[in-house]
């Protein structure tokens, strides 16, 4: 766990690659006051993903990485589920802290929609491509 923490942050530092925006989400309500924009950084090795979590004033970074190809492959197949690490993600005693998971799928009017459980919170999620 400590050596995919260190990788990720390693990779989440490099200013040499490009994002690419995959999906603006929105937990609805009538302010909209809680966004997420997830990216995909341009590496040529690994899927590495990136989740803002934007709450009121609050800004939060989650990341994933994965196998080259498991992002395209996912959204193709109509889903996207990742395990969101932080700067904070641990392991003690077999228990994951200060981890969050994203769980999306696509509806039926080509919109994606789920949720980021993270920070003791749920957040129901519309997505869009």
């Amino acid at each position: 766990m400590k050596k995919l923490l260190m990788a990720a942050l390693v990779l989440f530092g490099s200013s040499a690659m490009a994002d690419t925006r995959i999906m603006t989400c929105v937990v609805p309500s009538e302010t909209n006051a809680v966004t997420l924009a997830i990216d995909l950084a341009d590496d040529q090795s690994a899927d590495f993903v990136m989740v803002n979590l934007i709450e009121r004033s609050s800004n939060m970074m989650f990341f994933s990485q994965m196998d080259k190809g498991t992002i395209g492959q996912q959204l193709q197949n109509g889903f996207l589920n990742i395990l969101a690490l932080t700067e904070k993600s641990s392991q003690v005693d077999g228990v994951i802290k200060n981890t969050g998971f994203l769980g999306l799928s696509l509806e039926s009017d080509g919109t994606f929609g789920g949720f980021l459980a993270a920070n003791g919170n749920i957040y129901p999620l519309s997505c869009t491509k």
